[in-house]
């Protein structure tokens, strides 16, 4: 018995007739009749006779029934699933961005994403550096666009597409607005306004400054960027910066200024990663190719 001759008797059975079933199953009738004259040769027992016109199941082809129906919308509603998964699989991916990427690079991509691929549903989110990793490495996203590179590195497959400086935020009256560059050890004593732990530029600079000897006193540790300007602003202390802002900064704030770190090793490096490992679908290599036109 096969799963097809199933079909073709419960759909005979929801009537008015057998052409109207073979006309359903995009069926000529006289196909519709051989297939089930099979089952019933492998049954060794009739499931239809004929009264007065009518096509009527006998006893057996009703307990016949009665036994396959479940079976027969059990198969339906598995292959409705599957054509859902399916067009998930095709048309559905996550992408989770370390906070203050999608600005950095060009072409916004939280709204390119949607204008290219008007076929994808996009699960968008924007996460503190270190969860934007954490989630992409617990595989909770298909793709990431990442302040890295990402840790541990074996772990993921990733491209650079940008490379900025970290720089020094400060009031233009602050006595350091005159420098032209700064190095770490000119934050000796100078309270601190950045980013917190779960952010990298925070760890880069935190880091360097411990090996140089330095214990770096913190007035503000937030993701609060309103109110980290607020306190620069009111020239409340140093903050810690990324170049690519510095244009946008000077054009609506004229209070603040950029100067960048002499170190090298300051650098605030932009990636495109998935985790190894992880299967993309074709949407997913499609996004992954695009992305990779943003590097710069």
């Amino acid at each position: 018995m096969e799963i097809r001759q199933m079909i073709y008797l419960v759909e005979i059975c929801n009537g008015p007739s057998l052409s109207a079933a073979a006309e359903r199953l995009y069926l000529t009738p006289q196909a519709l009749s051989k297939a089930i004259r099979a089952l019933e040769e492998e049954l060794k027992a009739p499931l239809f006779f004929r009264e007065k016109g009518r096509l009527l199941l006998t006893p057996f082809g009703r307990r016949v029934l009665r036994e396959v129906k479940p079976f027969v919308d059990d198969y339906n509603n598995l292959c409705e699933q599957l054509s859902r998964l399916s067009t998930q699989e095709r048309g559905r991916l996550s992408v989770v961005f370390a906070h203050g990427v999608p600005n950095a690079l060009v072409g916004n991509p939280v709204e390119e994403l949607a204008q290219r691929y008007p076929e994808v549903t996009f699960d968008l989110m924007e996460l503190p550096d270190l969860l934007a990793e954490q989630n992409l490495l617990n595989e909770e996203s298909d793709i990431g666009f990442l302040v890295g590179p990402p840790q541990p590195q074996q772990e993921f497959w990733y491209q650079t597409l940008k490379r900025c400086h970290l720089c020094a935020v400060v009031n233009k009256d602050h006595p350091l607005a005159s420098h032209k560059s700064l190095c770490i050890d000119d934050l000796a004593g100078q309270p601190i306004i950045t980013k917190n732990t779960l952010f990298r530029a925070y760890h880069m600079v935190d880091d360097l400054a411990k090996q140089h000897g330095i214990a770096l006193q913190y007035a503000l540790r937030s993701p609060d960027e309103i109110l980290w300007i607020s306190m620069l602003e009111k020239n409340k202390g140093v903050g810690i910066g990324v170049s690519f802002l510095s244009q946008e900064l000077r054009q609506t704030d004229q209070l603040l200024v950029h100067i960048p770190f002499e170190e090298p090793q300051l650098v605030w490096e932009i990636c495109v990663a998935t985790k190894k490992g992880h299967y993309l679908s074709a949407a997913g290599k499609a996004v992954l190719d695009y992305a990779m036109t943003l590097a710069e």
